[in-house]
């Protein structure tokens, strides 16, 4: 079974690495959050050859997409917004996910059944006029553009595909119930209803990402019933329920060991976590408390000078893992 969590930020990458692995079947792809080094991958592997079984989403998208076509006739307005509001959305308004929701909501079966207009919708908004016209209002390359535009594409993908897609809504208990595949969801729970954003300002406020790299999906990943691989992404989940792990896991370090994320390093216990990290060096990551953890693993080590894929294998028999390719970590 073959399992992908988040694609990277090449939309070539990932599919060119799954080839070379000769892996030409994904039976489950999950995408945390909306941000590149996350999304972007997704957009090359389900334009692709590669056939994709089901994928996972984070349900502020569908709102989303359901608020652009219930409002498809109101481009060239939402387009002002765009442009009058993009300095103070992203620089000064922190958005609450809670509160930018009406009472209004749609179920599942019939929000999947609207995702055939996206494709009809990309071509409306016609996104490379779009960025003509920032050029000229000093706002080539608006982030929100971006971030709408790569929630379309890879939603539209994802059905035209033929995707099961499954909608996850951030919560802040850690229920511990199994979905599929062997995941578990940590801070989110998989919903049957689509929530119908309130108004343009809501709707805009969705596209800044603040909140939403903090709620970007976690899972953990069983095998016979003992959590053997964890998924953080961006998240600062430390899921205060869990007991500190008492058996090898592998645990990928928060939004690469950032120092916003420093919390979960103290928080999160257990004598056999393996760490791994991803990204390269840089001012705030990894943050002095990650750099203290034992037993961690970086694609990327500053210190060592190397750079290499990292390969583990899961030992049944001893309820271990065994790095085949990869070297620890000195950051």
């Amino acid at each position: 079974m073959n399992i992908l969590f988040d694609s990277g930020g090449s939309k070539t990458t990932i599919v060119r690495v799954l080839k070379k692995k000769k892996i030409y079947n994904v039976h489950l792809a999950i995408c945390s959050h909306n941000d590149i080094d996350h999304a972007n991958g997704f957009i090359g592997l389900l334009d692709s050859d590669i056939s994709i079984g089901e994928i996972w989403l984070p349900v502020t998208w569908a709102s989303i997409l359901d608020f652009i076509i219930d409002n498809k006739c109101e481009l060239f307005e939402l387009r002002h917004h765009f442009a009058n509001n993009s300095v103070e959305i992203n620089d000064e308004i922190k958005p609450q996910i809670d509160g930018l929701y009406s009472k209004e909501s749609i179920s599942v079966e019939d929000f999947d059944e609207r995702l055939s207009y996206i494709s009809e919708l990309i071509e409306i908004y016609n996104f490379t006029e779009w960025d003509y016209w920032h050029h000229h209002h000093a706002l080539c390359g608006n982030p929100i553009i971006i971030r709408l535009e790569r929630i379309m594409k890879i939603a539209g993908l994802a059905y035209q595909h033929g995707c099961k897609i499954r909608w996850f809504e951030p919560t802040t208990k850690c229920k511990k119930n199994a979905i599929a595949y062997g995941l578990v969801p940590l801070n989110s729970m998989y919903v049957s209803c689509v929530s119908k954003i309130k108004d343009t300002m809501s709707f805009l406020q969705m596209l800044t990402l603040t909140e939403e790299n903090k709620h970007s999906l976690v899972f953990e990943y069983l095998k016979n019933g003992i959590p053997i691989v964890r998924f953080s992404a961006d998240s600062n989940c430390t899921c205060q329920s869990v007991e500190p792990y008492k058996n090898h896991i592998i645990v990928t370090a928060p939004h690469h060991g950032s120092e916003a994320n420093d919390n979960v390093y103290k928080n999160l216990k257990g004598d056999d976590i393996i760490w791994v990290r991803s990204d390269r060096k840089s001012q705030k990551r990894p943050c002095a408390t990650f750099k203290g953890l034992s037993n961690k693993y970086c694609l990327a080590c500053s210190v060592k000078n190397f750079k290499s894929r990292l390969c583990f294998n899961y030992d049944c028999s001893k309820n271990k893992w065994d790095c085949i390719n990869g070297n620890i970590c000195s950051c």
